[in-house]
């Protein structure tokens, strides 16, 4: 599987503010979830604690089955909770010598933590999350509809961004101001080498107007723009949001609410394809 990082890739004028709204939408981080967390040896538990300090109503002294004793601690302390987590000391040892002893010196980053959560569910039931699985719920998790993953970004990413140029997502707060962007530097590889951010103060009056302002910026200071996707923000939180997103943001690209430029053939055929579903 080939990995969609570079091993060194350059983040460089990473725009904060920016990248903290855009992290607010996409990810949430297993530190910011509501966790009751239970560790037991050989069903004797030896803690259960909450992450924010809530009182734990009905709290268990035996696991019995993990799975059962987790939905049940769920439910009975679901006002205060977002996850229950039941960890057997032994598994989790295990678990955390496998990860560090299968480290690879060439290894990209990114295929590694993908591997090394993904491995957790190896490890059941002497770790277990409810809801579950512990893959999906531990480390950072895509909050995108579909149950969007690693996996899916890196299909996206490689299917419609040609190599040797660069990606670029900018939303609006409104006509001057950036609320989020992202710019992507694809190498001849097909990783990504390059993240960074749009300055803030290149459109003066209207993005619309100016967009290619932007586009330009980047061909200066980085990399050629192959694909640029320009939006406001209130068009991005729908998209982020819909059960539908491929119909929602193509429906925006017609209405003209979104525009896209320069775009990519592989791009220009999969909104093609959708016009034409809904012609047929």
């Amino acid at each position: 599987m080939m990995s969609m990082l570079d091993k060194n890739p350059l983040m460089i004028d990473i725009d904060v503010k920016q990248w903290a709204n855009l992290h607010h939408v996409v990810l949430k981080g297993l530190r910011e979830k509501r966790r009751i967390v239970v560790i037991h040896e050989n069903g004797k538990v030896q803690n259960i604690s909450h992450s924010h300090e809530a009182e734990v109503v009905n709290p268990i002294r035996k696991v019995t089955d993990p799975e059962v004793d987790a939905k049940k601690l769920f439910e009975a302390n679901e006002k205060n909770v977002d996850l229950v987590m039941v960890l057997e000391r032994s598994h989790v040892e295990n678990y955390y010598n496998e990860v560090q002893s299968s480290w690879k010196v060439d290894e990209d980053l990114d295929e590694y933590m993908y591997r090394m959560y993904s491995l957790l569910d190896c490890y059941y039931p002497g770790i277990v999350a409810y809801p579950g699985p512990a893959s999906r719920q531990f480390g950072l998790q895509w909050l995108l509809p579909g149950n969007v993953g690693y996996l899916q970004f890196k299909s996206v990413l490689e299917s419609f961004a040609d190599r040797g140029t660069a990606v670029v997502i900018a939303v609006f707060e409104n006509k001057t101001e950036l609320w989020t962007s992202l710019v992507l530097g694809v190498d001849e590889k097909g990783k990504v080498s390059l993240i960074t951010s749009v300055k803030q103060g290149i459109v003066k009056k209207d993005w619309r107007e100016e967009y290619q302002d932007i586009n330009r910026w980047v061909d200066e200071n980085y990399w050629k723009s192959g694909l640029a996707i320009y939006m406001d923000k209130k068009d991005f939180l729908e998209i982020s949001s819909s059960k539908a997103p491929s119909y929602l943001f193509k429906g925006l690209c017609d209405k003209g609410s979104i525009i896209i430029d320069p775009s990519t053939e592989s791009l220009k055929a999969f909104i093609a394809k959708y016009r034409l579903h809904e012609l047929s």
